[in-house]
């Protein structure tokens, strides 16, 4: 026997309503509940094939239907209040300023918001509790960037505001491009790393270690209009190994005028050295401004290519700039050329 089919009659306007909601609805308990009542108006299906289509029990579309008549869509979509009390750290107020707090850097730790939540709510939590609350206020875990203490915000900002003026006023030939470079170094090594060690809990574990390091130095400089890049190893830092640097980016193109903006470390030159590469026109950053340079990531791979080279691979590079050193991560704009003492070893 075929089984009955159910038909829920209702007004034109009732029907546009439902289906206007169902577009509308942004969640999945919203759009089961309308899309059910919506296949009960059409008469082609019964109570069983309903439930089976949206995903639920006979029983459970039983109530709904039961809850459409006696309220509409409204009485449809009423969510409980579930039994017990809620956390006074889902009050709006709470939440908007903790995703305020959050946004402008109050606190760093989950501590830091416990104890401002005891202090200016009266709310006592333990810190691993308030995870969920900061993620459900969109904060995460990040790595924190570093800043020296003394750093002006003002001064980067000015800098920043400043730097067309600053490019204005220097000595540029009008019959050549200028390029803009921004150029650091970067250490990169191997020291020794201590593992973990299986032991009973609670029982401290102690191994016998030496430590050992061993670095270079890696000079690097970006172009920022198209994007090209030079980089070279160096075994150390100082003036001269600055200038030979300085150098190669002057090199990479000896039509141009190479603008180089660097900070103010000491073993870099000053803008008044005589013996600065030629068209080389240096633009100090303002003191204490590491965060003002965003490119140090580029720096990394280049360092990993130089590691995994043998001492025959780095012999194809050469010890001199040449415009033509071989490319790397496949791009033609950039080029790693070791000094000469590391390309012997």
């Amino acid at each position: 026997m075929a089984r009955a089919r159910l038909k829920l009659t209702v007004l034109p306007a009732q029907k546009a309503e439902l289906e206007q909601r169902f577009k509308a609805a942004n969640n999945v308990r919203q759009r089961q509940r309308l899309q059910a009542i919506l296949l009960a108006t059409t008469g082609r299906h019964g109570y069983r094939d309903i439930a089976q289509i949206v995903g639920c029990a006979p029983s459970t579309f039983a109530l709904w239907l039961n809850k459409y008549l006696a309220g509409g869509v409204e009485e449809l979509l009423r969510r409980d209040t579930p039994p017990g009390s809620s956390s006074p750290i889902g009050a709006p107020a709470v939440q908007e300023a903790l995703v305020a707090g959050l946004k402008s850097g109050r606190w760093r730790t989950a501590g830091q918001v416990a104890a401002w939540l005891q202090e200016e709510h009266g709310i006592k939590r333990a810190a691993k509790s308030l995870y969920r609350w900061l993620g459900k206020a969109g904060g995460a875990l990040r790595v924190p960037r570093p800043a020296h203490v003394l750093q002006n915000p003002l001064a980067r900002a000015a800098f920043r505001a400043e730097l067309e003026e600053r490019l204005k006023r220097l000595a540029l030939p009008k019959d050549r491009p200028v390029k803009i470079w921004v150029a650091d170094e970067s250490r990169f090594g191997l020291h020794t790393h201590r593992r973990r060690c299986w032991t009973l809990r609670g029982q401290r574990v102690v191994i016998a270690q030496q430590q050992r390091y061993e670095w270079e130095y890696v000079y690097g400089a970006l172009e920022g209009l198209t994007g090209q890049a030079q980089f070279r190893f160096m075994p150390s830092v100082g003036l001269d190994f600055s200038r030979d640097f300085l150098g190669q980016i002057a090199a990479r193109d000896p039509f141009a005028e190479p603008v180089v903006i660097g900070d103010q470390a000491g073993f870099h030159p000053r803008a008044e050295d005589k013996h600065l590469p030629q068209r080389v026109h240096l633009l100090p950053l303002p003191p204490l401004q590491p965060r003002t340079q965003s490119y140090r990531g580029a720096m990394g791979p280049s360092a990993g290519h130089h590691v995994q080279s043998t001492s025959h691979q780095l012999g194809h590079f050469g010890g001199i700039a040449d415009p033509g050193a071989a490319p790397i991560l496949g791009n033609a704009g950039q080029s790693l050329i070791p000094h000469s003492p590391l390309a012997s070893r």
